[in-house]
């Protein structure tokens, strides 16, 4: 990962991937198994990433719904920015994007990776979809913030990370 993304704190890294695992129904009805689908969700755990990465791969093999697959590519979107490769996380998040573009979540991580590689104009836009099609997403503001901050906009850095305070307090500190 760059040092950008050092920056953002191991904190609100992993409690960014922490917002698709709550999201995600349980396993669909096809040949992928429930243990196939707790797997793929399985983002934040570096240990795991190699069983997460087999259990999406096996996934989008298999799935043929797009809602689905769209879901496993975001999840595997989330494992290759885990392992530190954010062209391969950012063609799946453009592939998820694609599949459902009503996806607040999916733009929120491609606005993770566009911030990585420092690109904030990129970074931002997408934070600001997320938050246009998720209101109460508080750490899209918050991380919309940050890429605010990198550009030295802290006037809206402050507006946003107070957003983000109001929504859930944890970003207010």
């Amino acid at each position: 990962m760059s040092a950008t993304t050092t920056a953002i704190g191991t904190a609100a890294v992993f409690a960014f991937f922490a917002v698709s695992a709550t999201t995600l129904p349980m396993a669909p009805a096809f040949g992928a198994s429930k243990e196939d689908w707790a797997q793929c969700q399985d983002v934040n755990n570096e240990d795991a990433s190699d069983r997460a990465l087999a259990a999406c791969n096996k996934i989008l093999a298999d799935v043929s719904e797009a809602q689905y697959y769209a879901m496993a590519l975001r999840n595997r979107c989330g494992i290759w920015y885990t392992k530190g490769n954010n062209d391969r996380a950012l063609a799946d998040c453009d592939a998820a994007l694609r599949g459902d573009p009503k996806s607040s979540i999916g733009y929120h991580r491609r606005g993770l990776i566009w911030y990585a590689k420092d690109d904030n104009d990129r970074a931002i836009s997408d934070y600001s979809e997320a938050i246009r099609l998720d209101p109460k997403m508080a750490l899209a503001w918050y991380n919309r913030s940050l890429a605010y901050k990198a550009k030295g906009d802290l006037d809206r850095a402050n507006a946003d990370k107070a957003e983000a305070g109001r929504l859930d307090p944890k970003y207010a500190k």
